[in-house]
């Protein structure tokens, strides 16, 4: 069984520890080869204190699968980081978390869109999110030395 929920205190030291294996993975996409670190990733801490910030967890048979960090922009809904084990991919984990996490942001009724920034080399990235009606926005942004395209669904 899946569960998809608010992540809190007990478990953000595991949250930490996954965030580590999604930033390798995402060096890949990079110019730059190292890993993110807490110094050089200030927010994390924030998504547990922030009200306009929510640290989603994926946990599948009482194991942590994956992470979502969402953001209320004040505009619309952001995932600023979004991560399933490889394990479980290809499983519709990833559907299905992206789907509660919509269901989420419903709930709470501040906006009616929801973004995702992409690295535009992860073509499976992209692919993913598409399958999800996430569409391009045909906006570019550039964190250091790597180029995220912007995609935007409706909730």
């Amino acid at each position: 069984m899946i569960e998809i929920l608010v992540a809190d205190n007990d478990i953000k030291e595991d949250v930490w520890k996954l965030y580590q294996e999604y930033a390798k993975e995402l060096a890949a996409y990079s110019e730059k080869q190292s890993r993110r670190t807490s110094s050089n990733y200030p927010f994390f801490d924030e998504y547990w204190d922030d009200d306009h910030r929510f640290p989603i967890v994926i946990i599948y048979d009482h194991e942590l699968t994956g992470f979502c960090l969402l953001t209320d922009t004040g505009i619309c809904y952001m995932i600023d980081e979004f991560y399933i084990r490889p394990l479980h991919r290809r499983r519709s984990f990833g559907k299905f978390a992206v789907e509660h996490i919509k269901d989420f942001c419903r709930q709470h009724g501040r906006h009616k869109t929801i973004g995702a920034n992409i690295f535009v080399n992860n073509t499976i990235a992209i692919a993913f999110w598409k399958s999800l009606g996430f569409k391009d926005t045909g906006r570019r942004s550039r964190v250091r030395k790597v180029r995220l395209m912007e995609t935007e669904a409706e909730l």
